[in-house]
């Protein structure tokens, strides 16, 4: 084989093998990964399914409950007394008969339907039938007593309406209301963390990069300090100066380097359900786009906040539900006053399906029917005015609470449209200042030569060059992070980045 194709193949696979280890990412890219992968999301998602379950349960007071009864019960009874003749017979309904017990046995089989209706009232509907068996009798007598009946009560006070009997359901509609707000805040804060993090792995890989090249400042002034030194043009204190900075720039590289890999780590765990396989994974990133924004529209915006702004919409459906409360705790402080009514047929008859048409019969007189009413109340009725005034206070509390976030939201939203203002300003003038130190230790490196200026002052212009640099890096990661802070707090965080949730 060729050396240089050797060679050339040589270089391919190990650069192959380099990009194994290393997953490139930009900003969207990472923002893509973390709604698909994070734990925080995926942990959210199930508050809607949880929350939809709760409803249907809540619902469930509502469904006709189906029940069956069925009771076998048996007697024997002993007919004679103590100090009787045994050997006497013994009258039963005027016959002789040698059967000393008298034995009965029966069966009952109760079947009905009952519930409960919106607006409070309660009914329980179904047959039943009873079956009793005689030994008494010559011959032995069985009777079927099959019965029809129906059962209201309805609830006049305490207890009735919808207002009453649908609170369960309205506050679990407003849970499951909740809990999509929930989710759509957890997936507004993973996305504005992503890039919070993103920004501040970038800066922590241009800082790094800058830190390297101020090393390699100071190790070259150390070199030309030394070769000075030997033909006896510069001091030794010199050379001691620049190799004490080079130490201390020594320790900042390994600083900076630390910072990366732990930034690289949090994000790694925003972007990923796998830590394990990625952990020695290194991340190769581009520099975020900066956000092309017109000065934020304050008016505009705020008003939008209040419309979308996840938290803002739970205040205001917690605030609703402790209304649906407020009206059942009064209802429930009411005495208690029911209306119950029944009615039923019955059959009798030696023959099962005799009873049956006795029952069903146009003519049948075997009816029964009762109406009535209870009333109770508490006295004093402590518990039912304490739940009243309890849940008016809370409900109070809410509303003040609703204002101390409206109050929030203005002055944080606020605070953050000033910092992409600060920021976008940071950018302009960390640039000029950086260009400025540049010039600056141009010119000292050129007068070190002509002897004019002192290596202590050099290195400290390598310091200013090393901190311009860093400061324009960072500025241009806080004006992202700015835009993305300012989303967040005003709810455009999943327009602003083309999210939508199911």
């Amino acid at each position: 084989m060729n050396p240089r194709v050797f060679v050339l193949f040589l270089l391919l696979s190990l650069a192959a093998g380099r990009a194994e280890d290393t997953l490139d990412l930009n900003l969207q890219k990472a923002i893509q990964l973390a709604l698909a992968k994070n734990f925080r999301i995926k942990i959210s998602e199930f508050s809607p399914q949880i929350a939809k379950a709760r409803q249907k349960v809540s619902s469930g007071k509502f469904d006709p409950i189906l029940g069956a009864t069925y009771t076998y019960n048996n007697s024997q009874r002993e007919l004679r007394t103590l100090g009787t003749d045994l050997q006497e017979p013994t009258l039963i309904n005027g016959d002789v008969s040698a059967d000393l017990f008298a034995r009965q046995s029966g069966q009952e089989l109760d079947t009905s339907i009952a519930g409960l209706l919106p607006w409070g009232l309660t009914y329980d509907i179904g047959p039943s039938l009873t079956i009793d068996n005689d030994n008494r009798r010559s011959p032995q007598f069985t009777r079927y007593d099959s019965f029809f009946g129906l059962t209201l009560a309805q609830p006049l006070l305490r207890n009735f309406g919808t207002d009453v009997n649908l609170a369960d359901i309205r506050i679990a509609r407003a849970d499951r209301a909740i809990s999509v707000w929930q989710l759509r805040q957890q997936v507004i804060d993973v996305v504005t963390d992503t890039i919070s993090i993103y920004c501040e792995l970038y800066f922590s890989i241009e800082n790094l990069a800058v830190e390297r090249r101020s090393r390699a400042l100071a190790a070259q002034l150390l070199a030309d300090n030394t070769k000075r030194a030997e033909i006896g043009v510069m001091s030794p204190l010199d050379v001691v100066q620049a190799r004490s900075d080079l130490a201390s720039r020594e320790e900042r590289v390994l600083v900076a380097e630390r910072a990366v890999y732990d930034n690289e780590n949090f994000l790694k765990q925003l972007v990923t359900d796998e830590i394990s396989r990625i952990l020695d994974t290194r991340l190769r990133i581009v520099s975020p786009e900066l956000p092309d924004t017109s000065p934020p529209d304050r008016t505009r915006d705020f008003a939008r906040a209040f419309e979308i702004r996840p938290d803002y919409r739970q205040a205001l459906l917690d605030i609703q539900k402790r209304q649906i409360t407020v009206v059942f705790t009064r209802n429930q402080a009411l005495p208690r006053l029911d209306l119950t009514a029944s009615f039923g047929v019955n059959g009798i008859d030696t023959e099962l399906a005799g009873s049956f048409q006795r029952g069903s019969g146009q003519a049948n007189n075997n009816f029964a029917w009762n109406a009535g009413a209870i009333f109770s109340v508490p006295l004093p009725n402590n518990a039912g005015l304490g739940n009243l005034e309890v849940s008016k206070l809370e409900a109070l509390r809410s509303l003040v609470d609703l204002k101390r976030l409206e109050q929030a939201i203005f002055v944080e939203a606020d605070n953050a449209a000033g910092q992409i203002d600060t920021t976008r300003k940071r950018i302009e003038a960390t640039r000029a200042a950086r260009e400025f130190a540049q010039l600056t230790l141009d010119a000292a490196q050129t007068r070190l030569s002509s002897g004019t200026i002192t290596t202590f002052e050099v290195l400290q212009f390598q310091r200013d060059l090393a901190t311009a640099e860093a400061n324009e890096y960072r500025a241009r990661a806080d004006f992202v992070r700015a835009v993305a802070f300012y989303a967040r707090l005003t709810g455009a965080t999943l327009e602003r980045n083309r999210i939508i949730l199911e």
